[in-house]
C-alpha cells in the first residue's frame, strides 16, 4: 500500500469501510433461499483463496447462519504466521472495528425499551457535560444512531499501541468535544465520536462500565463467553487473539494489539461463532435460544428505515446501514481497525446473516466484495438495460461537475489538509454518464430521475444529488459518507497549486539571490541595505516554508510498518510544534514583504522588473498564508 493510499485509507475508513451499495426499498416477500452445504463450501473456498492472494490477507473468518442455525462456520489461513496456528471459527477472536457499534445501538434500545432513555430528547439531558449548542437543534439518539449529530470527524489518536497512553472514555469524550458542522438530521457525516458518545450514555443511565453493560445484558444473555469489549484483553481470551499483519516489500509485518480510544465505537474481539449469535439474535428479532435481549417490537423498529437523504433511496437503520443488493433488503455493518477488516450482512426476509473477518491491512475491500459474490451466486440479478437520462438531463451538468469533498472531515484542524489528498472528481462523459473519481478509481452512474444517479454497472448503487438553501451542493448515497462540492476557494486544485507553485517559486528565488550574493561578493559589488533586507525577508519566507514542508513530509512519510499508517495518527510527536510555529513565523515575514513592497516601489532601489518581481513574490507569499489559513495550519 503506498504512503497516500495509507494516509486516505486510514482517514477514510477508520473503523468502518462502507459500500456504496443502495436502492429502493423492497416491498414484496422474498422466495425462500435454499443453499446446499457442500456447494456453499465450495464457493467460499474458492472466493476467499482468491481474495486472500490477492490482498495478501494471512487469515480470515467466514460464518453463515440462517433460520436460527450456524449454516457454515470455517476458518481460512493463519490466526499467527509465526507459529501457524490456523483460523478457528470456534476459538480464533478477530478485532471487528466499526461492528462494535451495533451493539452499542443494542444497548441503547434496551433501555429505551426500560423507559430509560428517549431517542427524540437532547443528549446532554443525559451527560454530565455539554456539548455546545452550535445548532437550534439539540443533538438526539436518533441523531447518532443515523450518523447524522453534525460532528467533524478525527483520525489522529484514535488508535494507541501503548495501554498507558489510551486515555478513559470519559476523559476522551470531554476533553475532545468535536466542532459541530452541520445542523443535526441534515448530512450523514460517519461519526465514531458520536457512537462513543452513545456508549458513554449507556454508562451514565446503567451505572456500569460500558463493557460490563454489554457482557451483563448481551454476552451473557447470548451465551458469548469469547467475546469482550475489555482493552487489554482478558487473560483468558489474550491467548486466542489473531494476530494482524502488514504486507510490506514481499512479507508480512506483526502489529501489536490496537487500543481504541473511543472503545464502544471499535474495541470489540470476539470469534466468528459468538458473532454467529448476534446476528441469529437479530435476525429473529430479539430472541436467541431461550434468551431475548430486546422486544420483538423493538427489534423491528431497530431494523427499519430511521433516515434517508432522499424519499427514493435506502438510507440508515437504527445503526444499521439499509441497502438493497439484486433484489433484497439488507441490513448491514462494516468494521476495520488498522489490521482487522470486517463486514456483517443480515437479510432479514431470508433470516440470513453473513459475517466475514480478516487479519491484515490489504483486507479492508474482502469483506464487501465476498458479500456481493455471494449476493450475486444465491441472488442474481435480473439483466437490466442502462437507462436514458430525462431530457433536462443537461441543466443540471453544471451542478454536478466539479471538485468535492468528504463531509466526514476534520474541519477545525490540520487534519483538514487530508481532503487535499483525496480529492473527488465529478464529471460528465460524452454519454452523459456522471463519473465519480477517487484515489485512480473511477464509478459510472447515469441519471434515471432528476437529481437521483444509479450505477451505470451497478443499479443498485445510488447517489443523490442536493442542494440547500444557502446553495451548498451534495451527493448523497444511502449510507453516512457524502460528498460536498467544494466551492472555488475550497478547490483542492487551486490550492495545490499555490503551495506547490509556491515552493517551486521560493525555491528558484532563493537560489538565484544566493547565486547572485555570492557573484557580488566575488566583484565587491555593494548593494543597498534597505534592498538586502527585503531580500533576506523574503528568503526568510521561504525558508520557514520550505521547512514547515520538509516536516510534514517526514512526518508523513514516518508510515509504521505493521500498521501502515503514518506513526503520527498513532500519537503526536513532539517535533509537531516546530511544524506549527513555521506559519507563524511565515505569517510575520509575510507582513513584513509587504511593508519591503512599498518601500522597493518608493526608494526605488531596484529595476523596475526587479520590483515587479518582489511584488509578485509578495502577491504569491500572501496567497500562500491564505491557503495555509484554509487548511488550519495557519490560525
Amino acid at each position: 500500500m503506498n504512503h497516500r493510499t495509507t494516509i486516505i485509507v486510514f482517514t477514510l475508513f477508520l473503523l468502518l469501510t462502507a459500500s456504496f451499495w443502495g436502492a429502493a426499498p423492497v416491498a414484496a416477500q422474498q422466495d425462500a433461499l435454499t443453499m446446499n452445504p457442500s456447494e456453499l463450501e465450495a464457493f467460499m473456498d474458492g472466493m476467499m483463496a482468491a481474495q486472500m492472494t490477492t490482498n495478501h490477507v494471512p487469515g480470515a473468518v467466514v460464518v453463515v447462519v440462517q433460520d436460527g442455525e450456524v449454516f457454515f462456520a470455517k476458518g481460512y489461513g493463519y490466526a499467527d504466521l509465526e507459529s501457524l496456528t490456523p483460523v478457528d471459527p470456534q476459538t480464533t477472536l478477530f478485532r471487528p472495528g466499526s461492528v462494535s457499534k451495533l451493539f452499542v445501538w443494542t444497548a441503547v434500545m434496551q433501555l429505551v425499551e426500560q423507559g430509560k432513555l428517549s431517542l427524540d430528547a437532547d443528549v446532554n439531558e443525559y451527560l454530565d457535560f455539554t456539548i455546545p449548542a452550535s445548532f437550534a437543534q439539540p443533538i438526539t439518539l436518533k441523531n447518532l444512531m443515523a450518523h447524522t449529530p453534525g460532528f467533524e470527524d478525527s483520525g489522529e489518536g484514535l488508535f494507541k499501541t501503548n495501554p498507558d497512553e489510551v486515555a478513559t472514555l470519559e476523559e476522551m469524550l470531554k476533553n475532545h468535544i468535536p466542532a459541530r458542522v452541520f445542523p443535526p438530521g441534515e448530512v450523514g457525516a460517519y461519526s465514531n465520536y458520536g457512537t462513543a458518545l452513545a456508549g458513554y450514555i449507556v454508562e451514565r443511565v446503567s451505572g456500569m462500565p460500558f463493557y460490563a453493560y454489554v457482557e451483563q445484558n448481551i454476552f451473557a444473555p447470548l451465551g458469548m463467553t469469547q467475546a469482550t469489549f475489555r482493552q487489554p484483553l482478558p487473560p483468558e481470551l489474550a491467548g486466542e487473539m489473531a494476530s494482524g499483519y502488514n504486507y510490506v516489500n514481499g512479507g508480512y509485518v506483526q502489529g501489536g494489539f490496537e487500543y481504541v480510544v473511543a472503545y464502544p465505537a471499535g474495541s470489540l474481539s470476539a470469534t466468528g461463532l459468538e458473532m454467529a449469535k448476534f446476528m441469529t439474535a437479530h435476525l429473529q428479532n430479539g430472541r436467541y435460544a431461550n434468551a431475548q435481549i430486546l422486544n420483538e417490537d423493538t427489534a423491528q423498529l431497530m431494523h427499519s428505515q430511521l433516515y434517508a437523504p432522499d424519499p427514493r433511496m435506502d438510507g440508515m437503520a437504527y445503526g444499521f446501514f439499509e441497502n438493497t443488493i439484486n433484489g433484497q433488503r439488507v441490513i448491514s455493518h462494516n468494521g476495520d481497525t488498522l489490521l482487522f477488516h470486517t463486514g456483517l450482512y443480515l437479510i432479514p426476509e431470508q433470516n440470513l446473516g453473513l459475517y466475514i473477518s480478516t487479519n491484515a491491512t490489504g483486507g479492508a475491500s474482502v469483506p464487501d466484495a465476498v458479500a456481493m459474490a455471494f449476493a450475486d451466486h444465491y441472488f442474481p440479478a435480473a439483466e437490466t438495460a442502462v437507462p436514458t437520462p430525462p431530457s433536462d438531463f443537461a441543466t443540471r451538468i453544471p451542478q454536478y461537475t466539479g471538485s468535492y469533498y468528504y463531509a466526514r472531515s476534520n474541519f477545525s484542524g490540520y487534519e483538514k489538509f487530508l481532503s487535499l489528498l483525496a480529492p473527488v472528481a465529478v464529471s460528465v462523459d460524452e454519454n452523459n454518464h456522471v463519473l465519480v473519481t477517487l484515489e485512480g478509481e473511477t464509478r459510472q452512474y447515469v441519471e434515471v430521475e432528476p437529481g437521483l444517479l444509479q450505477g451505470v454497472d451497478d443499479p443498485d448503487r445510488e447517489i443523490v444529488l442536493k442542494e440547500d438553501g444557502d446553495g451548498r451542493i451534495t451527493l448523497s448515497p444511502p449510507i453516512p459518507f457524502v460528498f460536498i462540492k467544494a466551492r472555488w476557494y475550497e478547490n483542492p486544485n487551486l490550492h495545490l497549486l499555490i503551495l506547490l507553485g509556491g515552493a517551486a517559486i521560493f525555491l528558484f528565488t532563493m537560489l538565484s539571490w544566493f547565486r547572485a550574493f555570492v557573484a557580488g561578493m566575488v566583484k565587491k559589488e555593494k548593494q543597498p541595505m534597505l534592498a538586502r533586507l527585503a531580500r533576506f525577508t523574503a528568503s526568510l519566507f521561504g525558508l520557514a516554508y520550505w521547512l514547515f514542508l520538509l516536516i510534514w513530509l517526514a512526518l508523513l512519510s514516518d508510515v509504521n510498518p505493521a500498521f501502515g499508517v503514518p506513526n503520527l495518527f498513532l500519537g503526536t510527536p513532539d517535533w509537531l510544534q516546530s511544524a506549527a510555529a513555521l506559519p507563524v513565523l511565515a505569517g510575520i515575514l509575510g507582513v513584513a514583504m509587504v511593508g519591503w513592497t512599498a518601500v522597493a516601489w518608493r526608494k526605488r532601489f531596484w529595476s523596475v522588473g526587479t520590483r515587479l518581481f518582489y511584488s509578485f513574490l509578495t502577491v504569491w507569499g500572501l496567497a500562500l498564508l491564505w491557503s495555509l489559513h484554509t487548511w488550519n495550519f495557519l490560525l
